[in-house]
């Protein structure tokens, strides 16, 4: 997401989008290969996943790779070999004859396979057309037992008027009542032993807001980037101010609403007026586990404007940046940005309705998670740095279908540390 952070607050610029639509980013590592005129080249490992799988569920293995020194390289076999701890051979099914890796990148999908509880190292391997086999960097594979846990739903209640006045999609001399947003009540202790993926214990709660009053609670959370009233916005590509009156906090939900109402903040007009709510001078943690319960606008299928879910190191883009949940282009999206790192995964499942958004971000390896399932790991640019926790619901250049009135809901906001 845009980020930036305190004591230098400057322009930057938010989590493009790339081309490739999930990438799972292991240490990068240099093979040799044969090329069209026979000289030595390079292939680049960008992604092996899964990183995570339930006890007897199938599932395919995504690898991508690319080529170096702007040249392709001719792969006569590309597979993903899988091998448990007395090294038997377990690879997943399938294998791509004949492929032309090039700079842009190749991606192999296996086949399907199902895998008994345990640890195994699983790693991509090509060969070239000499015959010669180049394994590529190992990552691992964790099987749980007794399934993957998935979140509940949490039951519903009828829909009653919100409780905070937030401008409405017209200009007006003051603000208005939305329409009645749907309540999502939780226990406030719900989780409390650790995040959705992981209940068995060993975790210790260390930041939680379940939302349950009728305001803000200004001990945790700051209405506003730098400053208060009407403010931001963080980067310089979105079209919206934010405004503190779009935070409200009722039905058991924090509510942070985009709005049609022109706004001013920096100097600049902006056509929407939107809601950012942060813990920069509260609140940050380094590793851990973090998970957002959250509610998305959607807008004919597609996550509308550019909400988004995330955490930032004081020093942008040195101390890194976390995007849990960002809506990119329609899409829910979570991304890794540091110095030289700009990598993310756009999930393609159904976005009515609420869903938990994650990550656990270990020394060296960050895994996000979607409804309790992992969707991809980084393990390249991750440092450590101390971050806080941002949510917001703006609109810009890189955001979805504009939808003005429109409401990003959370649940719930839980922090863990082991």
């Amino acid at each position: 997401m845009p980020k930036h952070a305190r004591p230098k607050p400057r322009a930057v610029r938010l989590g493009v989008l790339v081309a490739t639509a999930a990438v799972t980013t292991t240490a990068l590592s240099l093979a040799s290969a044969a090329t069209d005129d026979d000289s030595a080249s390079e292939v680049t490992q960008l992604g092996l996943e899964p990183a995570y799988l339930a006890e007897g569920r199938s599932a395919t293995a995504r690898l991508e790779v690319a080529a170096g020194k702007g040249r392709c390289v001719t792969a006569s076999r590309l597979t993903v070999a899988v091998r448990d701890g007395s090294g038997r051979n377990l690879d997943f099914p399938g294998a791509a004859s004949d492929v032309r890796i090039c700079p842009s990148g190749y991606t192999f999908t296996s086949g399907a396979r199902s895998f008994a509880a345990g640890t195994y190292t699983m790693f991509g391997s090509w060969r070239d057309t000499g015959g010669t086999w180049h394994p590529l960097p190992s990552t691992t594979l964790t099987v749980a037992a007794g399934g993957a846990p998935r979140p509940a739903p949490a039951p519903t209640a009828e829909p009653t008027a919100t409780r905070g006045p937030a401008p409405t999609a017209t200009t007006s001399s003051g603000p208005t009542p939305t329409a009645p947003s749907e309540p999502a009540p939780t226990s406030t202790q719900e989780g409390a032993d650790g995040p959705s993926w992981d209940p068995s214990g060993g975790w210790r709660t260390v930041f939680a807001d379940e939302f349950e009053g009728t305001a803000l609670d200004t001990a945790k959370w700051t209405a506003g980037w730098f400053g208060s009233g009407v403010t931001g916005p963080v980067n310089s590509a979105e079209s919206a101010c934010y405004d503190a009156r779009n935070v409200s906090v009722s039905d058991g939900a924090l509510h942070l609403r985009l709005t049609g109402e022109p706004s001013s903040c920096q100097g600049r007009s902006q056509p929407y007026t939107g809601a950012h709510v942060n813990t920069m001078d509260t609140f940050s943690f380094s590793y851990g586990a973090v998970e957002y319960r959250a509610k998305v606008p959607v807008k004919d299928g597609e996550v509308a404007n550019w909400p988004a879910l995330w955490d930032n190191g004081r020093d942008w883009p040195e101390d890194g940046e976390t995007d849990t949940m960002e809506g990119l282009s329609g899409s829910v999206c979570s991304y890794w940005h540091s110095s030289g790192t700009d990598r993310g995964h756009c999930p393609k499942d159904g976005l009515t309705g609420w869903h938990t958004f994650g990550h656990q971000w270990e020394p060296g390896r960050i895994t996000w998670f979607y409804d309790g399932r992992p969707v991809h790991t980084q393990t390249s640019g991750v440092v450590g740095s101390p971050h806080y926790l941002i949510m917001q619901n703006t609109q810009g250049s890189y955001g979805g279908p504009t939808l003005a009135p429109a409401d990003l809901q959370i649940d719930y906001v839980r922090v863990w540390s082991r």
